[in-house]
């Protein structure tokens, strides 16, 4: 038995793959061991070791492991074959550039809205999180292009800013026990409805949907009923207010 024969956990660590895996290509013949030892444990040549390391270059622009066996027996490929391959495997990594690029957006996003604050509201940022998630899969390329839907853009980061502050002013009167019918409550709601108001004058009607902070597909909601309750009752209170004015 040669000294240069290498057991499964060192082939595995010197190509960067795991012992399973090498297992599995060993059950359907892609890498099959040179020799055993006692006891059944596999063994391998560096001749395995090159084949190991074609298998992981043909895998990476894309070739099938069936393919992958086919084209080592071969031991050459179409010109075009390879060429396929590689424009298939670029155009995958193009796409997963993109996706990664739209995280960034989104975290960064995220960060410019909590900005500021000491403590954040595990809840609300949760919401905060799902909602531009559900926002950026379901909007379609014509609605991207208007400003409430573009991250980048800093009128859409100063009105989510702006909401999340008024919800962290929520979840603060309410902690405090202010009372929906203080004249607190009543600016709150005042400055609450004229965020609103301003962000529905940014967006075309079709994008209402999408745009406004609940909507019936978002089941995650960032206040507790002791809030929800809170801003009813003031609601409904400046509504008094102003009716009888």
């Amino acid at each position: 038995m040669s000294g240069n024969m290498l057991t499964i956990g060192q082939l595995a660590k010197r190509a960067g793959v795991t012992i399973r895996t090498l297992r599995y290509y060993d059950k359907i013949g892609l890498i099959v061991p040179s020799d055993y030892k006692e006891g059944g444990h596999r063994l391998y040549s560096i001749d395995d070791l090159i084949r190991l390391q074609q298998i992981q270059s043909l895998k990476f622009i894309g070739f099938s492991l069936k393919d992958i066996n086919n084209l080592l027996e071969l031991s050459v490929i179409e010109e075009h074959d390879l060429t396929r391959s590689i424009a298939f495997k670029k155009r995958e990594l193009i796409a997963e550039q993109e996706r990664i690029l739209q995280m960034i957006d989104q975290l960064d996003h995220m960060t410019k809205i909590i900005t500021g604050y000491e403590k954040i509201d595990v809840k609300l940022f949760c919401f905060i999180i799902h909602s531009i998630l559900f926002e950026e899969e379901n909007l379609n390329e014509a609605q991207e292009k208007g400003s409430i839907h573009n991250f980048r853009s800093e009128a859409r980061v100063k009105i989510d800013k702006a909401f999340f502050s008024m919800f962290m002013q929520l979840k603060k009167l309410v902690e405090n026990d202010i009372s929906p019918e203080s004249e607190e409550a009543f600016h709150f709601c005042s400055q609450l409805t004229n965020l609103t108001n301003e962000m529905l004058s940014t967006v075309e009607m079709a994008d209402l949907k999408s745009a406004l902070p609940f909507d019936e597909f978002n089941i995650l909601n960032p206040l507790t009923d002791e809030e929800s309750t809170f801003l009813r009752d003031a609601f409904a209170y400046m509504s008094k207010k102003f009716g009888s004015q």
